[in-house]
């Protein structure tokens, strides 16, 4: 096995007699250099952004979400509550209630969707959302909602703004009038305290205020929509989901936080694998390189080739040396941009030196994990081993009388 890797690395990096093998050469291991540099690079990048959205839905979306399997409220009371809570992984239960309603502000009008939350909910968690403005609800004598930022957007609404916001939505109660038609509508007013920012299905169709105006708004004083669960660190949402199902039984449905936002996480895992197909595709097609490369060195190697046979050496050792010839071009410029483009990486995730304006990070997110530096050295090796089979199988048959 030593003799091949001597021969083939000695090859590697010794004078040609036709130079042109020395230049396709080092393209070769350039294009590898490039392709697992930038294949590093954009999965890291995929990362990082992920990281943040997962940041900010982990912000936004609880742990656990219980809802009535049948209907789109049901009506709260505290032994719901006191079984769930028996649980020792729950650390708080928020009651909500959302639905449809229709926003009108200056001369804008936009349907959104309230969300109403009860005096259990966390607002310190929501601190990494907030762009403009605070967390506020109002009290008893005033009501305040916060607005995502898309929603707010469409409205040219900003908190602070003189005008109130106007929330309107048909009555449950009462026939719908053509002579009086906004006797059948429900109205409430309130005023914009804040902009936050999560994702754009969210910024664009949400606001959050307080349950009682939620309540009173849709004539539900006594019904809520969903239950929200926040669990204590290192509890596994999933085990805590069966428990909960095994005490509400089937009147209820209950999701984690993951399958509240299926069509998120798929889509961003769906994009770093096709980015990645995409890339193995350049580097698939830079190994063509290495074929080259290879077909000429076997044309330029013919003598040493009949020396080795004659010395003894078999077809199997002849084929290693240049299986390892190309698996070495592909090995020695796949891992230099792998390792640059991991230094590179890395030097971003500690010093943040590329900036970004207007946006909610200030430094570039990227995140280095090993599994894709792995993954980047296999994709780079088995290309190399792959394009080298047919020229190493052709070295291997050339017989000594054709040598001449």
């Amino acid at each position: 096995m030593r003799l091949p890797l001597f021969i083939a690395y000695r090859y590697l990096f010794s004078k040609k007699k036709i130079n042109a093998i020395n230049i396709i050469t080092a393209i070769a291991m350039l294009g590898f250099g490039v392709g697992a540099f930038a294949m590093v690079a954009v999965l890291s990048t995929f990362n990082g952004l992920s990281e943040i959205v997962e940041g900010t839905i982990n912000n936004y979306d609880p742990d656990l979400k219980i809802s009535a399997a049948k209907s789109k409220t049901f009506v709260f009371n505290q032994d719901l509550v006191q079984k769930i809570q028996q649980l020792d992984e729950v650390k708080n239960i928020t009651n909500t209630l959302e639905e449809k309603v229709v926003l009108k502000y200056d001369d804008h009008q936009e349907i959104a969707r309230i969300k109403g939350v009860g005096p259990n909910f966390d607002a310190n968690k929501f601190d990494t959302l907030m762009v403009l403005g605070s967390f506020e609800l109002g009290d008893s004598s005033s009501n305040y909602g916060v607005f995502g930022g898309g929603l707010s957007n469409k409205l040219n609404l900003f908190p602070g703004s003189p005008e109130v916001v106007t929330v309107f939505v048909p009555r449950r109660d009462v026939e719908y009038n053509s002579l009086n038609p906004m006797a059948a509508l429900s109205t409430k007013y309130l005023r914009s305290s804040g902009i936050f920012l999560v994702h754009e299905e969210v910024d664009n169709e949400i606001f959050i205020t307080s349950l009682k105006f939620a309540q009173d708004l849709l004539s539900y004083p006594h019904s809520v929509s969903s239950l929200e669960i926040e669990l204590l660190p290192d509890s596994d949402p999933q085990e805590v989901k069966e428990n909960i199902e095994t005490i509400l039984g089937s009147t209820y449905q209950v999701k984690t936080r993951k399958e509240l936002n299926e069509v998120i996480y798929k889509i961003f895992r769906s994009e770093k694998w096709f980015t990645f197909a995409i890339l193995s595709l350049v580097l698939f097609i830079s190994s063509f390189n290495i074929f080259g490369s290879l077909v000429m060195l076997v044309l330029d190697k013919k003598k040493d080739i009949g020396i080795l046979k004659s010395m003894g050496a078999g077809e199997d050792t002849i084929r290693k040396v240049f299986m390892w010839q190309g698996s070495y071009i592909a090995i020695i410029g796949g891992a230099s941009g792998i390792l640059l483009a991991a230094a590179l990486v890395l030097a971003q995730e500690y010093f943040g030196f590329i900036t970004m304006d207007s946006a909610m990070v200030q430094e570039y997110p990227v995140k280095l994990l090993l599994r894709d530096i792995v993954l980047t050295f296999a994709t780079v090796s088995i290309l190399g081993y792959l394009i080298s089979i047919y020229p190493s199988i052709k070295a291997s048959k050339t017989l000594i009388s054709n040598i001449n």
